[in-house]
């Protein structure tokens, strides 16, 4: 199986282009598709439906969003008074070569800045059936403000990572249920320790978000790995982790450090031994970020 996550800056491209076409042919052919920075019915990338639209690009994939940000911007038809309803949204998009067979929508806490802009983020979570059996993938995209904000996220997200076996799936409780149509008669949701998370973190292998992800470095163990946290995809078995160490890049910003390592893919302990290959396509202009695969026995 073959993974990929990009945070498509929704559309914008390094030519400062807004280009949907060309962030559809770098992912294409992925099993498992997981973008950022997807968009509905903004002026600034030409108020279309972008989920939509992507959808249309890639007409064999099974999709979900999730929207975070979501506002009104709605208009009122001049001629019948017909209120034409438009909600501008922002958020994680998941798409798949197989069906979906559920999704969430997690949204992400924040905390109200003063002095910069910020904004709600979050995660769409999609089981998949692989080899393994189900699986949770989830595309996240973490704020970019603060390492403050990020530890309290990914901390959020983790006690619903170890809390999934016991909410379990969409329903539960087939034996005894009140009126059969509410689960159309198919079978409970298996609840699966197996999870895939994919995104943008916003944040530096060496961070407080990272360690919290994939354990801290003991000086005895080295990195501990504990059967409810995760492991580093790079980590495991990278193709490029000495040339391509970076997943984002930016001329626009006079900084020091413009090629940073935002994007990652963590697989839970249980998927560790199924982490192939990992390469990031730095040739891809759709974005400032660049898509990073990862390759799967599942």
């Amino acid at each position: 199986m073959h993974l990929v996550s990009y945070n498509i800056r929704y559309g914008l491209g390094r030519d400062s282009k807004y280009d949907l076409k060309r962030i559809a042919d770098s992912v294409e052919g992925a099993d498992v598709i997981a973008l950022q920075e997807v968009e509905r019915f903004w002026q600034r990338s030409g108020m279309i439906d972008q989920p939509q639209a992507i959808g249309d690009l890639l007409p064999s994939y099974y999709w979900v969003y999730g929207p975070a940000f979501d506002a009104d911007t709605s208009s009122t038809c001049t001629e019948n008074g017909k209120v034409i309803n438009r909600r501008r949204q922002f958020g994680t998009m998941l798409l798949s070569k197989t069906p979906i067979l559920y999704s969430k929508l997690l949204g992400f806490n924040k905390i109200a800045s003063t002095t910069c802009f910020n904004m709600h983020t979050g995660a769409i979570e999609g089981v998949v059936d692989t080899k393994v059996g189900p699986v949770r993938i989830y595309s996240l995209h973490l704020s970019s403000l603060t390492e403050r904000e990020r530890v309290i996220q990914i901390e959020q997200f983790l006690a619903h990572h170890r809390n999934w076996q016991k909410t379990g799936g969409m329903w539960s409780g087939n034996d005894k249920i009140a009126d059969a149509s509410w689960a159309e008669e198919e079978s409970m949701p298996a609840a699966t320790p197996h999870a895939i998370l994919m995104g943008d973190f916003n944040t530096l292998p060496d961070s407080e978000t990272y360690r919290l992800l994939s354990g801290h470095h003991e000086p005895d163990y080295g990195r501990v790995s504990y059967i409810d946290e995760f492991v580093d995809s790079h980590a495991l078995a990278s193709d490029d982790a000495a040339q391509t160490p970076y997943t984002y890049w930016t001329d626009e910003l006079q900084r020091d450090q413009t090629k940073q390592r935002l994007d990652y893919c963590f697989v839970s302990t249980g998927l560790a031994d199924h982490v192939l290959h990992t390469r990031t396509d730095i040739k891809a202009e759709g974005s400032d970020h660049f898509p990073y695969w990862v390759e799967m026995d599942l």
